[in-house]
This record gives C-alpha cells, structure tokens and sequence, in this order.
C-alpha cells in the first residue's frame, strides 16, 4: 500500500523533498501561518516562483496583524534547522524559516523583500 507522503497531488515539488514541509508541521504542532510560510518558500524554487514568495510574506503580514504567537521550543526550532539542511534550502529561505518559527515575522518580510528584489528585480 502505498503511503500518503509518497502520493501528491499536482506535481513534485514536496515530494521531491528528503524531508516534506508536512512532516515538519506535523512534529512541530506549528501554527497555519508557520506553516504556510514554510510551504511556499520551500518550494518556490520549484513551483511558482514569485508567487510563492508573496504568498510567504503575505502570511507573514497576517501573522503580525493578527498577533499570532506560536513561538516553537529549542527541541521543535533544531527540527526546523534540520528541515532546512536536509532539503539544502537557499540562505534567504532558510533564514524564512527560522525567523517564523520564532515569530519573527518582521525578518520574513525583509527576507522575502530581498527575494523579490534581487530574484525577480521587483521594487
């Protein structure tokens, strides 16, 4: 039987990854906006590019305005630095998603500014 991380609906992109943004949510019990974050820019490379990336911060701008406060533990933020590593994320997507996983979502707005400056020639 096959399992359902090994199944995806709508190309690979997730499933191509050692280490699936699913798996992480799921281990660390994070919020929807850390999550959210954490899928579109661990994909964006692979998927829809600069959507992706405004989609990221666009979680990232609720997240702030809706004083979500899902600030993980030392335990759940090394599963995030191993996330990172296994699917050998960019630096900027990296430093994404650590920054949500502290709540941190002033630096995610930066990051995905940066992204979109110096990727995408976005102003």
């Amino acid at each position: 039987m096959e399992k359902a991380l090994d199944n995806q609906i709508g190309g690979s992109h997730y499933k191509d990854m050692p280490f699936q943004p699913v798996e992480l949510f799921a281990k660390t019990h994070c919020t929807a906006f850390q999550a959210n974050i954490w899928k579109y820019i661990s994909r964006y490379k692979t998927k829809n590019g600069k959507e992706d990336v405004e989609k990221c911060m666009h979680y990232a701008e609720l997240a702030k305005e809706l004083k979500c406060n899902g600030q993980l533990g030392a335990r759940k933020i090394q599963l995030i630095q191993t996330f990172c590593q296994v699917n050998k994320l960019p630096e900027r997507a990296k430093r994404i998603v650590i920054s949500a996983g502290f709540d941190n979502y002033d630096d995610v707005i930066k990051e995905c500014k940066q992204i979109l400056r110096r990727e995408y020639s976005v102003k």
